[in-house]
């Protein structure tokens, strides 16, 4: 983001479509669900983390569209109502499961017994919302340089060291390939047997689609989006922050994380999705009566692919926060051609500009000028001679034509006597 007005903007789409959300998942568990008849505490329980989500969304919602009054700017409650819904366990020996997983299991448990009724798409629909809610709030909150001292937004500070700039145009692009084969290898089947093909896509009997892995893939396309909003303000085409940090946090939810298990789980103890899905295609090398398909193998380097890119942001991140970089010395460009290069003497001499110009410790070269009583001027020292390669009849030329000049450029040189070298003021450069 670029400035505090669009993140407050940001803000406000978040909240709304978090109280959108909690407002379909509740009325829809009433029509679909038998909350009080007989009494369902689960899903009473639900209701009531929807309701606090909702309170605290529409709170935030009206504090921040009113130009006076209460103010607020503050993404933190509502993202943190919306982390209990997503990730908070409920059962943590057996299926690791949370009060979203849990509603998607009991969705997939309703398409099985074709049960489906309007309270049904709005529970669901309610879910998709407040997984937008939280990808956007999660964005906000990440972009905000908590560390400040001011407690200001400081949207654009991230580092722009040639190497982290570069690691996160390489992690952008590594996470967008990996995301996209992810989807395709959910979407295409990933392995055959018995010449039908299955998808991870759909359920086990493949009469309908799997909402958790549904849900798994909107959080992937949200890394995606996320890492090409990245790679734009990385490149210069989007004027927002650079930081990785929103992409590390997303990955860090995808990757370590529990939550989605692919339908062949036979653990009962807790995991994380990487592992499932790796597990899953050793499962499928090992069968024999399962073959692994085309888009299999995009599925399973993809799923390394992305695991790379976690090392990969934590490099950048850390690099962001804690490397400097000095420019190094720049030597002049040399423009002489065919002509001779100048030799550097053997030993110590100082690669810089001198300390004081003509005067003080050097000896300039003046022409002789008349004085009176006819007397000419005389010098304590002089310099020695130039070197062979200057066009020179004298060690202390008397007239501006016989003065030594650069091999490089043909301008005069000046004699510094703290070092015993000559030095073109033109080329910057000892001779």
């Amino acid at each position: 983001m670029s400035s505090g007005n669009d993140n407050k903007k940001l803000l406000l789409i978040g909240t709304l479509i978090g109280v959108l959300g909690a407002a379909a998942l509740i009325i829809g568990m009433f029509i679909q669900f038998t909350v009080f008849n007989p009494v369902d505490i689960f899903a009473l329980g639900i209701i009531a983390v929807a309701a606090g989500i909702f309170l605290i969304c529409f709170i935030t919602f009206l504090a921040t569209i009113t130009p006076a009054g209460l103010t607020v700017n503050d993404e933190r409650p509502s993202l943190f109502a919306l982390l209990i819904f997503i990730f908070a366990p409920t059962v943590l020996i057996s299926d690791y499961t949370t009060p979203m997983y849990f509603l998607l299991d009991i969705g997939n448990g309703i398409l099985d017994d074709a049960s489906v009724g309007f309270g049904f798409y709005l529970v669901y629909i309610g879910v998709a919302l407040l997984m937008v809610s939280f990808l956007l709030l999660a964005c906000i909150y990440l972009w905000k340089n908590r560390m400040s001292t001011t407690g200001g937004l400081n949207l654009g500070s991230s580092s722009e060291i040639g190497i982290v700039k570069l690691l996160r145009i390489i992690t952008s692009i590594l996470i967008i390939v990996a995301g996209a084969g992810i989807v395709l290898g959910f979407i295409i089947a990933p392995y055959s047997a018995s010449g039908d093909v299955f998808g991870l896509l759909m359920y086990e009997d493949g009469s309908h689609l799997d909402l958790k892995a549904l849900t798994f893939l909107i959080l992937i396309v949200g890394v995606i989006i996320t890492a090409v909003f990245e790679l734009f303000s990385n490149l210069g085409i989007f004027k927002m922050s650079k930081s990785e940090l929103p992409v590390l946090a997303f990955l860090i939810a995808v990757i370590a994380l529990p939550g989605y298990s692919t339908k062949s789980t036979t653990l009962n103890a807790w995991t994380s999705p990487v592992f499932e899905l790796l597990r899953f295609g050793k499962g499928i090398f090992e069968s024999s009566l399962m073959t692994i398909t085309a888009f299999g193998w995009i599925l399973l380097l993809s799923v390394l692919a992305l695991v790379l890119t976690f090392f990969l942001s934590i490099l950048t991140y850390f690099f962001n926060t804690s490397a400097s970089f000095t420019a190094r010395a720049r030597r002049a460009p040399r423009t002489g051609g065919g002509r001779l290069e100048a030799r550097r003497k053997k030993g110590k001499f100082p690669s810089g500009p001198p300390s004081s110009p003509v005067g003080d410790r050097s000896v300039a070269l003046s022409e002789p000028t008349s004085m009176t009583g006819g007397s000419q001027p005389t010098v304590s020292s002089a310099p020695p001679s130039p070197p062979a390669f200057m066009p020179s009849s004298s060690a202390a030329p008397a007239t501006s034509s016989d003065k030594p000049t650069c091999p490089f450029c043909g301008k005069n040189l000046r004699f510094i006597e703290e070092y015993q070298r000559w030095y073109c003021d033109s080329c910057s450069q000892y001779v």
